[in-house]
């Protein structure tokens, strides 16, 4: 992650969704925000956010900790993602990018965000989606679950938060993936690999143009399909 993360067409692609989300929302309040990146891994979202408020992240593996110090940009702390160190209320804001699916008890995990958002306050979040898709990938990255639309927004809303905008994003390569996914399913291919891999310089910024346009077009619309669902949700 800490290799690809800043250079990668998905990685920059999600980024630029997340970012966007928040600068939505930050239009709206006065002043600088506080701001929790859950689950900031090696660090390569914290910087983008702090254009708009104080940053800090939270990690629960300490490699990956000391790899985002290296980065700089955001106050780090080293926790679970289901045990927050922090007091009710504590931030305006909490960016959750595709982390949820790691968490054994997304439940909890979900109850400590609104715990320590403050009223009024933005849960921005991405998850992979479609769990018939769940494959290789997934188990390489030790994920538990890919989710469905209509759960994910029953696990936001009964933890007393409320759904103000959900879509699916990746919609560009939706087909292409699942063609891979079924034909890999068919020959057989079972072991844990990551999908991610370095690409020629051209196809890497031809893929990374192709979601900076999807996500032009997430600011206006909802998409009906893709491979993660990202979301905003409010604390009342």
């Amino acid at each position: 992650m800490h290799a690809h993360e800043l250079r990668h067409w998905w990685f920059r692609g999600r980024r630029r969704v997340l970012v966007d989300l928040l600068r939505d929302f930050a239009a709206v309040r006065d002043g600088g925000l506080r701001i929790l990146d859950y689950g900031c891994g090696t660090g390569g979202n914290s910087s983008s956010y702090t254009p708009f408020g104080l940053v800090c992240g939270i990690e629960p593996d300490a490699g990956a900790v000391q790899l985002a110090g290296r980065r700089g940009g955001a106050a780090l702390c080293r926790a679970s993602g289901t045990e927050l160190p922090f007091r009710p209320g504590s931030f305006d804001v909490v960016v959750a990018s595709d982390v949820l699916e790691h968490i054994d008890d997304d439940v909890g995990a979900v109850q400590e965000i609104a715990r320590v958002l403050r009223p009024g306050g933005a849960f921005i979040f991405s998850v992979p989606a479609h769990p018939w898709l769940f494959g290789p990938h997934d188990a390489a990255l030790f994920h538990r679950r890919r989710y469905v639309e209509r759960g994910l927004r029953s696990l936001v809303e009964e933890s007393g938060l409320r759904i103000r905008r959900l879509s699916y994003w990746n919609s560009t390569l939706f087909p292409v993936y699942c063609a891979h996914r079924l034909l890999g399913r068919f020959r057989g291919s079972h072991s844990a690999h990551s999908d991610v891999h370095a690409l020629p310089r051209l196809a890497n910024e031809l893929l990374a143009g192709l979601l900076a346009m999807e996500a032009a077009l997430l600011r206006r619309f909802r998409l009906p399909w893709g491979l993660s669902l990202v979301g905003v949700a409010v604390r009342a």
